[in-house]
């Protein structure tokens, strides 16, 4: 029942900073204060809605686990045993997420975005299989924490580096944020996420639970393999493009 009542209440939370993600453009286009083409109208919603959410659960699931992720004995040694109750703010952080991912999956499904909406399915899973731990008091939330503040820290970045562009900024400005979220992004994504998954699995015992985890870690490392690849593409023609030597 506690856990049903967090996410309603997250739900609400979400959907009213979705409207106001959508009423706040529509302001900036309708009084002219964002000069840009009406078509990049949905690109500077998805902007906002997507950075506060990502600052919102980054921050939450940093207060919601007692060991820092950066703690290198803690988190990378392989012979420590992992144990941390679960807690309140585990179960709003899990909500906000879970809320986050449902709403912004209908918006992928109306605009045919099938790799956001891949990753999102895949999310979803990972977070209702969390809510099954937490239901049955497993304690082991710390992990679903340890991947939203991974998954979600650093997506502001890349929206600034969208908002830099599209404000013409001067191209090392908007370059430099693209190569800060793309380290980051490697770092977090692509070397920490999967020494975690290998963690997880090396301590916890195996399970038809978390068997069923691996469809969805194998296509969010995937996605993230081909973000970093994308971003990378991105980076070096926009480079091309602006810097004359």
């Amino acid at each position: 029942m506690k856990l049903l009542t967090y996410f309603l209440g997250s739900f609400y939370i979400m959907r009213t900073i979705f409207r106001g993600s959508y009423i706040l453009t529509n302001y900036l286009f309708k009084n002219n204060i964002i000069n840009l083409p009406l078509s990049k109208f949905e690109k500077i919603n998805e902007c906002l809605f997507s950075s506060i959410h990502g600052i919102i659960s980054s921050v939450l699931a940093s207060f919601a686990i007692n060991n820092s992720l950066f703690d290198y004995y803690k988190i990378y040694s392989n012979n420590i045993t992992f144990y941390e109750k679960d807690n309140e703010m585990q179960y709003f952080t899990a909500s906000i997420c879970m809320s986050y991912f449902v709403i912004d999956l209908f918006k992928c499904l109306t605009q045919k975005k099938y790799l956001f909406i891949l990753h999102h399915i895949s999310a979803i899973n990972l977070l209702a299989l969390a809510f099954y731990s937490f239901i049955n008091i497993e304690n082991r939330g710390f992990y679903a924490m340890y991947f939203i503040f991974l998954l979600e820290s650093n997506t502001f970045l890349l929206n600034i580096g969208f908002l830099l562009k599209e404000f013409k900024f001067h191209y090392s400005i908007t370059c430099m944020s693209w190569i800060i979220h793309l380290i980051l992004f490697v770092l977090f994504r692509l070397v920490t996420i999967p020494r975690i998954i290998f963690i997880y699995y090396y301590h916890e015992p195996l399970s038809l639970k978390n068997m069923s985890e691996i469809p969805s870690f194998i296509l969010i490392l995937s996605g993230s393999v081909y973000w970093a690849y994308r971003q990378s593409i991105g980076i070096n023609k926009y480079l091309k493009e602006n810097c004359v030597i």
